[in-house]
């Protein structure tokens, strides 16, 4: 599975999208500005070897990464939503990996339990959102960890190839 990574500022149109490490800045404050920085780097989802004779599902995990740092003042809040796309599927029901024309269905979640399709808040899926405290240099404590869970499910009949999405990663803060 491929990621790729996008940015938003709150408050602000338009969007890029750019390889998985990203870089984002905004201007946040109380009575004073402080600078905050918000980096996002994804680990993707491998699933590694599917065997479609085994009866139980395929699960694997990624993961996203989110890190704030700011200069001036003292802690400050970082609040952000963490989306995922839809990938090739156009629909977070059943997302889809391909090998040419051939289909291998999967989805991923936020948790661990696998009930909740991650995805933007719409069409039944849910959005990642959080409230970061961010300390000034204490670049240890203002990193948060969003684990993807992915699930292929079983005894799908597919043909043999390697099979791959792209998935969309938006950090909105």
């Amino acid at each position: 599975m491929q990621v790729f990574v996008e940015q938003r500022r709150q408050g602000r149109p338009g969007r890029r999208a750019i390889p998985p490490l990203v870089a984002a800045l905004a201007l946040l404050g109380g009575g004073e500005a402080h600078a905050l920085d918000c980096l996002v780097s994804v680990t993707g989802v491998a699933f590694g070897t599917y065997d479609p004779l085994v009866t139980t599902p395929t699960d694997s995990t990624g993961n996203v990464r989110v890190r704030c740092v700011h200069t001036g003042g003292g802690a400050v809040r970082a609040n952000y939503t963490v989306d995922l796309s839809t990938g090739s599927s156009n629909s977070y029901d059943r997302r889809q990996m391909r090998s040419g024309p051939s289909v291998l269905n999967y989805n991923l979640y936020n948790g661990a339990t696998r009930t909740q399709v991650w995805g933007n808040g719409i069409g039944g899926s849910v959005r990642v959102s959080y409230s970061l405290l961010v300390n000034p240099g204490n670049f240890a404590q203002n990193i948060m960890d969003h684990p993807i869970y992915g699930r292929i499910p079983a005894a799908q009949a597919v043909d043999t190839g390697i099979y791959t999405d792209t998935i969309l990663v938006t950090l909105t803060f």
